[in-house]
């Protein structure tokens, strides 16, 4: 467990970076900070321009910015690389409760709260991330203070979760709710599985709950352990599990098939617990708290991860073996199933070289996360044909190494 101190208010944000290696936190003292995910360090000084609590912090799917929304009615860029603000804020009129990027990292979403009751905003805006401009009205709908705003995986929802006891799917170009739901208690956070099928959300009746929001119907039970007020949740990246943090001082974890939870409550902090993120590989959580710490977890112990002995025998991939052997085999060795945050659609793959060895193609997840992709040509009722590189390489992880030799074949 590492647990990073530095902030001088109560943490209301916390999100991993795109490539796992750092966690960015927002605050009550009106800062943004990075940490470290893997070591007790801070990574530069604090980010200082808001004038009041920063509520909400977003990571671009490219890696390249961090969005930070904040009471004082702006959101504010920021070059990781070099802690500097990117560009001018964007300003709104009412405070921003929460905000998120979509998946292409071409807008951002946020979510209105209010100062006061003679100003109430209850709504949800579109930017545009390259001009800094509004990207569309004020989508009303809802009649109380939004808590949550957020994209599908997929792009095709903008999901909100208010104190009105309601979440709501929008439709973007019409600018117009198009499903909701009720609920029985004030929603503070929502979380989609990485498919975008299902989201889960969390309310002040201690419970945690999922929802299709496709057709607006719930489903199972609720997950019940919590015994205060469950202020945020994350899904795994590989949608197994979900975790959940409660005014209890908890982060907890669920087993989305069976609704269980698994083992005891992580416990550490000494206050509310705010904020909860998974990292990219889903190997670690992030939580943020009233007590103004950020505290990072290993998901499962030393013990459960695949280990590297002198003596360990290595897990070899050749052409023989099916592509379900191959599958197995490297999950076995610790490798993480990336397969459900693919570009399914192909909008980001373009070849990048081409020869006798045919070509290569470079993609992304709809993270944003930049893969090599090797295509291959099927016919109906026909053989398989590919063409693969004389290509050896190591792939390591924190307790795994991986070696692949792959001979050329025509």
């Amino acid at each position: 467990m590492i647990v990073h101190e530095g902030h001088a208010g109560e943490v209301r944000s916390v999100v991993f970076s795109p490539d796992g290696k750092s966690v960015v936190s927002g605050s009550g003292d009106k800062t943004v900070r990075m940490w470290d995910a893997h070591g007790s360090s801070p990574i530069g000084e604090p980010l200082r321009r808001h004038r009041y609590w920063v509520s909400s912090v977003s990571y671009s799917p490219l890696g390249d910015l961090i969005a930070s929304g904040s009471w004082d009615n702006t959101i504010r860029l920021w070059d990781p690389s070099t802690g500097q603000q990117s560009g001018e804020a964007l300003k709104g009129i009412n405070p921003i409760s929460s905000i998120s990027f979509s998946p292409d990292a071409q807008l951002i979403a946020s979510s209105l709260g209010s100062l006061s009751p003679f100003y109430p905003a209850h709504s949800v805006q579109l930017w545009e991330v390259q001009t800094r401009k509004v990207a569309s009205g004020l989508m009303r709908g809802h009649s109380a203070d939004v808590n949550s705003v957020l994209f599908s995986p997929d792009g095709a929802f903008l999901v909100s979760g208010s104190d009105d006891r309601t979440i709501r799917v929008w439709d973007i170009e019409q600018e117009t709710s198009i499903l909701g739901l009720r609920h029985t208690g004030r929603v503070r956070s929502t979380a989609f599985s990485p498919d975008s099928a299902q989201m889960v959300f969390c309310s002040d009746d201690r419970t945690v709950r999922f929802w299709d929001p496709r057709t607006g119907q719930t489903i199972g039970d609720p997950f019940t352990g919590h015994t205060e007020s469950v202020e945020s949740v994350s899904f795994f990246p590989q949608g197994t599990y979900v975790a959940s943090a409660s005014s209890d001082k908890t982060v907890r974890l669920w087993d989305v098939r069976t609704g269980r939870q698994l083992g005891q409550p992580f416990r550490g902090h000494t206050n509310r617990v705010t904020s909860v993120a998974f990292s990219p590989c889903g190997q670690f959580v992030a939580s943020g708290s009233r007590d103004f710490k950020v505290i990072i977890r290993r998901i499962l112990g030393e013990d459960q991860y695949p280990s590297v002995d002198d003596d360990t025998e290595p897990q070899e991939v050749n052409s023989r073996m099916s592509t379900q052997q191959i599958f197995e085999c490297l999950c076995r060795a610790g490798c993480i199933d990336l397969s459900l945050q693919m570009d399914t659609r192909q909008e980001t793959a373009r070849i990048v070289s081409g020869g006798g060895f045919g070509d290569i193609w470079k993609g992304a997840m709809h993270t944003g996360v930049k893969v090599a992709i090797k295509a291959w040509r099927t016919h109906a009722l026909g053989p398989c044909e590919y063409k693969t590189l004389k290509h050896e390489s190591c792939i390591s992880g924190p307790k795994w190494i991986i070696r692949i030799s792959i001979d050329y074949k025509a």
